[in-house]
Parts: structure tokens; sequence; C-alpha cells
């Protein structure tokens, strides 16, 4: 066993057979005390001897305990060392949710015995301690796959992306744009939120100019591993604007035939065009002449407003009106010589048996006259109303069907209406009430029988007309802008094909 001498002692103390000396500093063996200096102890020593081990350095005391004689290492006490600081505490607590927020020191511990977690106090909050394998945050709430429609008028739109980790860990929430940097899309008006409960509140742009689209990824992170989902939206405005439709008249035919049925008729005093969205634009043209009196003339074309490869609006072209011979009038049984004019809405060339309403409205062709002394006389071209039938017997040709009216220029004006019949070498019918040769849409008249200096004449083209209060973005194709003959607005008149965004 080592002897421990006094720490701090005086000239002359004596301890277990040494005596201290101050003038050097060390304890000195008492007199009559043996010291020897070797690599080897020294056998039969006195109680008390010392013996400094050469090889070690170390300094041995003989001592007896009163069984048996040992060499014993002397130790002198060092000095204090300075006290270690006070452990961390662990507690246990039934969940997460009660732990202490206050009174903590960083490093404590504290246990969960509902996930039997270890989480540490960092100075600020309680993190848990990750064990064995980490597996990515599990979305339990997924987010919706199509594109979502913002709110145009500057109020929230919101998406829930709800998430959990399967160790426990708490979920953070981000949320990223597919842009350079990561910025702001200009669709938004301020940085998108969300809470606790994975729920992404958007705030939209109100300005016009900022309508497009964008993609998110939103992502949930339990600190190690993320998770992530692609949302796409979109931020469009729209334009309230009024549409006319009028399609190409069908043509007539130049034998007492019957005159065309004036073009397909639509209207919108009220559609919402998207903005940022290309509109295209068809205007039908006539349906031709038929060249003999024995044939019909030729349906004119549709109008259509279409966009992103579905028609919007179709305004369907005039029949064509029916020649001598063709008896195609509303009674299939007796032969008329004075063929019918075609109905607006018809869907295929020829005379004006045409049962389907156009947007207008009924639009067929009436019978042409009969073949009483060589007579006969075309039936007027239908449009928003039936034309009438020839006179027959008297070789007037029938009158076409009424135009429809329409302000939408700034003007009132007449569209569409049916063709006059031919007559037998006396006179031809006349256009439907407001219609006349120039009018757009209208059908085209049939000829007198035996009268070279009257023939037949195709339908007129058609028109698609859209007056807005806000000027469109780009406009192709052919058109006319007036901004004047209907103030406040802008009225864009296309006389052939084209297209417009707003």
């Amino acid at each position: 066993m080592a002897i421990n001498f006094p720490a701090n002692p005086s000239n002359g103390d004596t301890h277990a057979g040494f005596t201290y000396s101050s003038s050097v500093g060390a304890w000195k063996a008492t007199a009559g005390v043996s010291t020897t200096l070797s690599n080897t102890a020294p056998t039969s020593p006195s109680n008390g001897d010392l013996w400094w081990n050469t090889n070690t350095s170390k300094l041995y005391i003989s001592y007896d305990d009163g069984s048996s004689t040992q060499w014993v290492q002397a130790a002198v006490p060092g000095a204090t060392g300075a006290a270690g600081a006070a452990g961390s505490s662990v507690t246990s607590y039934a969940n997460s949710s009660i732990f202490p927020s206050s009174g903590n020191s960083v490093g404590d511990f504290a246990f969960a015995t509902n996930t039997k977690a270890v989480y540490i106090w960092d100075g600020s909050e309680w993190d848990r301690i990750s064990t064995g394998v980490d597996e990515s945050p599990v979305i339990i709430t997924e987010p919706p796959t199509t594109t979502q429609v913002l709110n145009n008028d500057g109020t929230t739109s919101t998406v829930t992306m709800l998430a959990t980790d399967p160790e426990g860990f708490d979920i953070t929430y981000g949320i990223a744009y597919k842009n350079a940097g990561s910025t702001l899309p200009i669709q938004l008006a301020s940085a998108t939120t969300v809470n606790s409960n994975g729920v992404y509140t958007l705030t939209p742009s109100a300005n016009n100019s900022h309508a497009g689209s964008f993609r998110a990824r939103l992502s949930a992170s339990d600190g190690a591993r993320t998770t992530t989902r692609l949302v796409d939206f979109s931020l469009t405005f729209s334009v309230t604007g009024e549409i006319l439709l009028v399609a190409g008249g069908g043509g007539g035919n130049d034998s007492a035939g019957g005159g065309g049925g004036g073009g397909g008729y639509v209207e919108d005093s009220a559609y919402e065009f998207q903005s940022a969205t290309a509109y295209n634009i068809t205007v039908g043209t006539g349906g031709a002449v038929a060249p003999a009196q024995d044939q019909l003339g030729y349906r004119g074309g549709d109008s259509k407003i279409a966009s992103g490869g579905s028609d919007i609006y179709v305004a369907t072209g005039g029949g064509g009106g029916g020649g001598v011979g063709n008896f195609a009038g509303t009674d299939l049984t007796t032969a008329l010589n004075g063929g019918s004019g075609g109905g607006a809405g018809r869907a295929s060339d020829g005379p004006g048996l045409g049962l389907q309403a156009s947007y207008s409205g009924k639009g067929f062709g009436n019978d042409g006259g009969n073949d009483t002394s060589n007579q006969g006389a075309g039936g007027g071209g239908g449009a928003g109303s039936a034309g009438t039938n020839g006179a027959g017997s008297g070789g007037t040709g029938g009158d076409g069907g009424d135009a429809k009216q329409s302000s939408i220029t700034g003007t009132a004006t007449y569209y569409a209406g049916g063709g006059p019949g031919g007559g037998y070498d006396v006179s031809m019918g006349s256009y439907g009430t407001g219609g006349g040769a120039s009018v757009i849409g209208n059908g085209g008249k049939g000829g007198i029988w035996n009268n070279g200096s009257l023939v037949s004449a195709p339908g007129n083209d058609g028109v698609v007309i859209i007056a807005t209060q806000e000027a469109a973005a780009s406009v192709t194709g052919t058109y006319t802008l007036d901004t004047s003959g209907r103030s406040g607005y802008y009225v864009y008149t296309f006389t052939a094909n084209g297209s417009i965004t707003f």
C-alpha cells in the first residue's frame, strides 16, 4: 500500500520514519533508517527502511504490518483537481407534448414513453434523437393532380399536402417554384404560407397582365429525408364580350330554281373570353350557283369560333336552292318544277327540307310552283324564317325567308336573309324582310326561266363580329376594328379567317 504524506508539512514534521526539511522541500529519513539505492529491492529490511528503485525512479518504504514486512510505494498527494460539470438529467414523460418548455439546460434529455424515443434540449426546443433506420415522410393527404385555377380577384386559394414521419419526427413543410432561382412567380402577389397541417395558402395577383401558369414543388421533411409532390397552378382573367356569327349563304339555281338559304346565325350577348387564350376565327364563304336546271345549288360554308382544338360556336352554312326537275319541297309525293330554296342550317347541299334548327331557329325553304302551263317557279330560300312557295302558274318565284337584325356594330343591320326563288319568264321573288343582294350571309337568288338577262346568284359570304370594352392583346387575319360606331366598345369584324387573343 502507498503512504500518503501530508500535503502542506512544516519544517521538522515527522511521518512514518521521515522528517520534513523546508530547506530542501523534501522528506528525509529519520536517523537510524537505512536507505538503499538499487534496481532490486533489499532483503531483510527493518521497519521504516527506504529503497529508491533506480529503474523506475520511485521510492518505497519497508512496512511491517505485524504479520509480514513488505515494500510499499511512497505517494505524495497532487494538487486538488477542478470540480467536474454537473451531469445532464433524463426525465420520463407520457408524451412529448408535456415536455417542459422552460427551466431546461442545454443537453438535458427527456424520454417519451408513447414513442419510446429520447429527446435533447438544444436551448430553444426539444429535438428527437434518431435511432435505427430513418424512413422518408409519408404523404397521408395527397395534393391535387389537376391544374389548380387561382382566384383572379386576388382572394387566396389553398391546397393541402399532409404528411407524417414513420419515426415520429416533426414535419417541416416547404415550397419551391420551377423557374430560375425558384423565385416567386408573377402570378402570386406574395409568398406562399403553409401551416403545421400542410395547408398551403397562395395569394394570386389581381393584375390582368400577370395571367399565366407555373409549377410548384411541395415538400415535407423530417429533418433528414424529404418527400415532394408537384402541383400545377394557373391564373386566368376573363373579358366579357358580344359575339355574332353568320355563315355563308347557299347558292341559287339559274332556271326558275329556288333561292339559296341564308347562312346560319349565332348570337351571344355575354361571352367570357379567357385571357392569354387564342380564339381561332373561321368565316364561311357563300355557296356556289347550280350550273344547270336539274342541279342543286351548293351550301354555304360554316362560320366558327374555336379554341384549344374545340369549337365554341358554329353557324351552319345555308343550303343551296333546288333546280327545275328537282322537286324538293315539303311534299315529296308531288313533282314540282320549281325547286325549293335551301334552308339555313342545312347540313348538306340541297333543298329546303331542313327541319334542323340552326341557332337562328327555323330556316328551311318552301315548295316551288306547280307545272301548270309550264310555268313552274322556285320557292324562296329559308333564313330566319321559312321562305314562301313559288307562285306556280303565275310564274313568280317565292320570297326568301326573313333576315336577322343585330346592332352589335352600333348600327342596326340585317344578316342572312333567304334568297328569292326564280320565276317562269315573269319575275322572281324578293329577299326576305330586311334582306338585299348586298346583305352579309344572304342566300343566292334563283334565275328566271327562259330569260337570259337574269341569272342566278351565289350566296353571300358570312362574317364573325366580336365587340368588347377592352382591346384585344393581339389580332390576326382579315378584319377591321371600329371604336367610333359604338361608344366604349372595340368592334372587331372578321371577313376572313383569323384569330384574337385578350
